[in-house]
């Protein structure tokens, strides 16, 4: 629960002088916040254990996993069982993990989350066939014209989704390809296989004709050019025949996120006729890592909105577009920004340290009922 002494604290600290009856009002609202938090955390304890944010979507809910704690942590298996309908590899289907050496392939974690996924009946997402980032070091150090490049990259696709055919529904295929200004992010790739983002939707096409392809990225928010440049490679895609089925949209987004940026990018995306993944979600609530940070009931109702937002701005897509929400990991310990970012003061997912409901969750899911 918050400390409302504190809150109260830091509302007073950071408000100008006030005039007595503007102070009055301005202690109102504040009471009737603290009132709003409270009552959420009450309804926090009452949601029934039998009753999920998964039941009141039609699409998959998912949640990116790690193997290592789906063995080692039975709270953390469990809600990833209970609570959502789909599952993506955080990393470990990612080029340095799942392919370390030139003639080596190693799907055992991989194997490990669709066995997860199937035992649970979920659906698995593949996540990513190429990237700039997390490649393998015997890859960087690859020597060859460019028709060995495009062996080496072709092998590594077709490799992984027929070892996977028929039980991962959709890939992201190309990861983040585009630099905020919409220029093509240099990478080994781009460097050594000119026209590579449309030759590794073919390749992966060619190995599993039924897979959903996507292309995935993040940012595009607030980022015109960027999103100009990937609406101007569907359309090129579409134009030449190139199999593509769907746009990942991260939406790794903050409080501080501009509602209408978002907005328009998913009806921009969404305008393409593809499916639409929110593929990455989470909510920072402390996006500039202030070390005395504290999660209050201000920060959690503008978090909640925020998720809120993105579950009613996702219902807004045809349904046959809805490819479904996925959060990045499940709790909030779990999460890339604790961890990648090292932001020990972050808390952007559902959950808390202990895997249980947060206030946001009861939030988006009694804003979702009232829909």
């Amino acid at each position: 629960m918050m400390n409302i002494e504190n809150v109260k604290w830091r509302m007073e600290a950071s408000s100008p002088k006030l005039l007595p009856c503007e102070k009055s009002l301005a202690m109102k609202s504040f009471f009737i916040l603290f009132l709003l938090s409270f009552s959420t955390f009450l309804q926090a304890q009452q949601i029934d254990s039998g009753e999920f944010l998964k039941q009141l979507v039609k699409y998959p809910l998912g949640a990116s996993v790690n193997p290592r704690l789906l063995e080692e942590n039975a709270n953390y298996r469990a809600l990833a069982g209970m609570e959502f309908t789909s599952v993506t590899a955080e990393n470990h289907m990612k080029m340095a993990l799942i392919h370390p050496e030139a003639n080596r392939f190693d799907f055992a974690k991989g194997d490990e989350i669709v066995a997860f996924a199937k035992k649970n009946k979920s659906r698995v997402h593949g996540h990513t066939l190429v990237w700039h980032n997390q490649t393998a070091p015997w890859m960087k150090e690859f020597q060859g014209d460019q028709q060995a490049w495009e062996n080496l990259l072709k092998q590594h696709i077709q490799t992984i989704v027929k070892h996977y055919q028929g039980q991962i529904a959709g890939w992201d295929v190309v990861n983040e390809a585009f630099f905020d200004d919409g220029s093509l992010r240099p990478s080994i790739w781009s460097d050594h296989i000119p026209d590579y983002l449309a030759k590794s939707f073919i390749w992966a096409h060619e190995a599993d004709p039924k897979a959903l392809l996507f292309y995935n990225d993040y940012g595009q928010d607030g980022k015109p050019k960027k999103m100009e440049a990937i609406l101007n490679m569907v359309q090129d895609f579409k134009k030449r025949q190139i199999p593509i089925h769907g746009l990942g949209l991260q939406m790794h987004i903050s409080i501080q996120s501009k509602n209408e940026e978002i907005k328009q990018v998913i009806e921009q995306s969404t305008a393409t006729g593809l499916n639409i993944h929110f593929s990455e979600v989470d909510v920072a609530v402390n996006p500039k890592n202030n070390p005395d940070f504290i999660y209050d009931a201000f920060a959690q109702k503008a978090q909640s909105d925020k998720f809120l937002l993105l579950f009613t701005s996702f219902a807004t897509i045809p349904a046959a577009q809805q490819y479904g929400i996925t959060f990045w990991n499940v709790g909030d310990k779990d999460s890339w920004l604790r961890g990648y970012f090292k932001r020990p003061k972050e808390y952007p997912l559902l959950f808390d340290e202990a895997y249980q409901r947060k206030p946001v969750y009861v939030e988006l899911y009694e804003g979702l009922k009232r829909k």
